[in-house]
């Protein structure tokens, strides 16, 4: 910097920040657990930036304070905003932020995160995990649960059933019990849902289990169809099939 009063005048008026002295008699501006340690021109420390120029600085501060507040609060400071507020990229993610510039010229922004929309399928997702932890502890009750008592199934073993008790007496009961770590890959699963209806589409890992008690990667995929009934989603449709050649 050029002047180290002008700037802590700045960063503690405008910015709310402290100016703090350490070692031997130097400056730091803190602002909660963080501090930018500064100095002037033509009498740095010995240790510093390798090519410390007044006004190249460019960062970002994340505030809670909303930014209206922060312009409102900066008007009465004399202080102009150059740019927003507008939205961006943060280090976390998604922020809305405004520009402002110090004596020296550096550009700092002050940010707000926001919070990243929920994904429309996260309920479908949801319900995967669900079946995933069903099929793990051998429970058909809970299997039952997430499914219409009209439910069609497609599978590997049952090629065409209808109904969910044919569905658990011809196809969960002769598969769940013979596998293991069964596995939804839900986090990679895709799929929509347009108002009480969804569908996805996704991957499972599992091992099957041979005679002598060993086991071997029996992997597969899905796509499931989704009705919403009492705010509950329930599958009214299931395809599970092995990967070919898995």
């Amino acid at each position: 910097m050029r002047d180290l009063a002008a700037t802590c005048d700045f960063y503690a008026r405008a910015l709310g920040m402290e100016v703090v002295t350490f070692g031997e008699g130097r400056t730091a501006l803190r602002f909660g657990d963080q501090k930018i340690n500064v100095h002037v021109a033509g009498h740095e420390p010995a240790t510093i930036a390798a090519r410390p120029t007044p006004g190249s600085g460019d960062f970002c501060l994340i505030s809670r304070e909303p930014l209206a507040r922060w312009i409102e609060h900066l008007k009465a400071a004399g202080v102009a905003v150059e740019q927003g507020p507008g939205r961006r990229t943060g280090a976390r993610g998604p922020i809305d932020s405004i520009y402002l510039r110090d004596p020296d010229g550096n550009l700092v922004e002050i940010a707000n995160e926001v919070e990243a929309p929920a994904e429309p399928i996260s309920p479908l997702r949801d319900w995967l995990r669900a079946l995933q932890a069903a099929v793990r502890a051998r429970d058909f009750a809970a299997g039952r649960a997430l499914c219409v008592p009209e439910m069609i199934a497609f599978g590997t073993r049952a090629e065409f059933v209808e109904g969910l008790a044919r569905i658990e007496a011809e196809q969960w009961r002769h598969v769940w019990p013979a596998i293991r770590d069964f596995t939804m890959r839900a986090d990679e699963a895709r799929g929509g849902i347009d108002g009480d209806r969804g569908w996805i589409a996704a991957r499972w890992d599992s091992l099957g289990v041979r005679p002598d008690g060993s086991t071997f990667s029996r992997p597969g995929r899905c796509t499931i169809l989704f009705e919403r009934r009492d705010g509950r989603w329930l599958a009214t449709h299931t395809h599970f099939s092995l990967v070919p050649g898995g």
